[in-house]
């Protein structure tokens, strides 16, 4: 059988090939496979958590490491969704993969390999590792470090914190955070102590002398508004030296100063002045380090809003006064200055600019045009309430333009206050369908803000009080006074109605029931007594009284009534 050996070697050959070709495949593949997994750790970076130490292990409801993992994971991303949405966003590795390859009895892991060879070249994700103990009361403690950094040590609870899971969790997560990027702990450090920075309570020092209340006021806004542990983040990132942080280091000193603005605004419109002032100074320190980022040029203008608009609404109470030199005119010529230097400021933004930046400068230039507006019709009407500028072609033009804006602006998202500005310059041109569809769009988007129900319930009152339909149409006042009811009912917060409730008595008396509504108010609040109805006594008596002219337009109609409407 001469052909026999032949053949042998013909197989033998073919599966020496076939074996050198799967051992240069595998070869092939785990090289991909390793390099795959180096790049992505390259790629990652970030911040790595260890394996939690649980030291309660006996207790039934303590959390197993991999759980542990995940909250911290958990509570880093939270803090750094604090941050202005340019900032950068590390990744977080909270140790738990599904799927990794290790051969049996190997010290490293794939994904271990990969993460030693990053680190040979100094590119290793930050290692944080952490402890928790369990003592015999069910309090919780920690301790975390970040590998290879003996001085980035802290102990949780942190001082005056509460020893729960969920604060321990934060805790470990914030000090992290706080080692490896000061600039964030800090903006998510402010918006903790924003919380506590509410109003002075003017009512506890009315009746103290002079300089006693003036000294109770400074320690009442010290403990309020001090900001103590902000500051000190924003001093680490200035003695950082990172030149991508320190931008940003007004940024947040201006929001510490926007905070204690609005805290202290029934101080007086000079003392809030002051802190946005000084808001505006910070953050053009920053806006003009960086001229093409949306955050810094948004902040520094709601510091020029907020600073007009709070100059004008002053002036809301003030007699009009035709004297170039009295208070009232001196303010709205202020007011005006003030959204005329925000106008400027815009103007030199570069034109060459991304869309979210285009976008947010058309609606901002909008919004000036619409605040300007305001002014112009209070000089208007000698009035400070918010009126329409229905038959007045030159404010008109001025409003079209600043819808224009708006709609450029609408290519990208809006939010729902946003919206609400749009709805806002819609409702002053008169076309008050459009602008409840703006307002209804915004409460969808944000079911728990109230402000979009309340301006639908607004712009349901304008669309009778300006209709023009004879007689007055029974059916848009019943859908006014029900939107309403709706809200009083659904999204108010329980007053004061200081303006609301003269819109409303006006409207009433307009059509033959104001008289009913006012008898009803005075009846009812001054059957309240109840302390624990104390802040809804308003809501409460508004809302009964509101149904009660609901009634009376059901059964009676729209009444003959010699009061004009005062609003037009």
């Amino acid at each position: 059988m001469p052909d026999t050996p032949t053949r042998f070697e013909r197989v033998a050959n073919w599966f020496d090939g076939l074996r050198k070709v799967l051992v240069a495949l595998a070869v092939s593949v785990a090289v991909i496979v390793v390099v795959a997994a180096v790049v992505r750790e390259l790629a990652m970076g970030g911040i790595a958590i260890d394996a939690v130490v649980v030291k309660a292990t006996d207790t039934p409801d303590a959390p197993t490491p991999e759980l542990a993992a995940q909250q911290i994971a958990r509570q880093l991303d939270r803090v750094q969704r604090s941050g202005a949405k340019e900032w950068r966003k590390v990744h977080v590795d909270d140790g738990v993969h599904p799927l990794d390859l290790q051969i049996p009895g190997a010290p490293l892991s794939l994904r271990g390999a990969a993460r030693e060879v990053v680190a040979l070249f100094g590119l290793a994700p930050v290692t944080l590792r952490s402890a928790l103990r369990r003592n015999d009361k069910g309090s919780y403690s920690a301790v975390m470090s970040l590998a290879g950094d003996h001085g980035s040590m802290a102990n949780c609870p942190a001082e005056g914190g509460e020893d729960t899971l969920d604060n321990i969790y934060e805790c470990i997560a914030f000090s992290a955070i706080a080692f490896t990027d000061p600039k964030t702990a800090a903006s998510y450090m402010f918006k903790r102590e924003q919380a506590e920075c509410k109003a002075v309570d003017l009512g506890r020092t009315a009746n103290l002398p002079d300089l006693q209340r003036e000294e109770h006021r400074i320690n009442d806004r010290r403990d309020r508004c001090g900001f103590a542990k902000t500051l000190k983040l924003i001093a680490k990132v200035m003695d950082g030296g990172n030149k991508a942080d320190l931008r940003w280091a007004p940024y947040i000193y201006g929001q510490v100063h926007m905070a204690r603005a609005e805290s202290l605004a029934g101080l007086g419109l000079p003392v809030r002045l002051q802190e946005l002032d000084q808001a505006i100074g910070r953050f053009l320190d920053s806006q003009r380090q960086m001229r093409d980022s949306p955050t810094a040029v948004a902040v520094l203008m709601k510091a020029f809003l907020d600073k007009g608009t709070a100059i004008h609404q002053s002036t809301a109470l003030i007699p009009w006064d035709d004297d170039p030199k009295s208070l009232l005119q001196a303010r709205l010529e202020l007011a005006e200055k003030t959204f005329a230097e925000a106008a400027d400021q815009l103007q030199q933004i570069p034109s060459a600019r991304t869309a979210s930046l285009d976008a947010l400068v058309n609606r901002l230039e909008g919004l000036l045009i619409y605040r300007r507006w305001m002014i112009d019709a209070h000089r208007r009407t000698k009035s400070g309430a918010v009126t329409v500028a229905i038959g007045q072609q030159a404010e008109l033009a001025a409003l079209a333009s600043a819808v224009a804006k708006y709609e450029a602006a609408a290519k990208l998202p809006m939010s729902p206050a946003e919206l609400i500005e749009w709805g806002n310059i819609i409702r002053a041109t008169g076309k008050f369908e459009d602008a409840i569809a703006k307002y209804r769009r915004a409460a969808d988007l944000d079911p728990g803000n109230s402000d979009p129900v309340l301006n639908i319930a607004i712009g349901y009152i304008n669309r009778f009080t300006y209709g023009t339909a004879q007689p007055p149409d029974t059916g848009h006042l019943l859908v006014a006074l029900g939107s309403l009811a709706d809200y009083l009912a659904w999204a108010s917060d329980g007053g004061p109605y200081d303006s609301l409730i003269p819109t409303v008595t006006r409207l009433l008396a307009g059509v033959g029931h104001g008289q009913a509504f006012e008898d009803c108010l005075d009846r009812t609040l001054a059957g309240v007594s109840d302390p624990k109805v104390e802040r809804w006594k308003a809501a409460a008596a508004f809302k009964f009284c509101v149904d009660g002219a609901i009634d009376r337009v059901n059964k009676e109609g729209i009444l003959a009534a010699d009061v004009t409407k005062a609003s037009r």
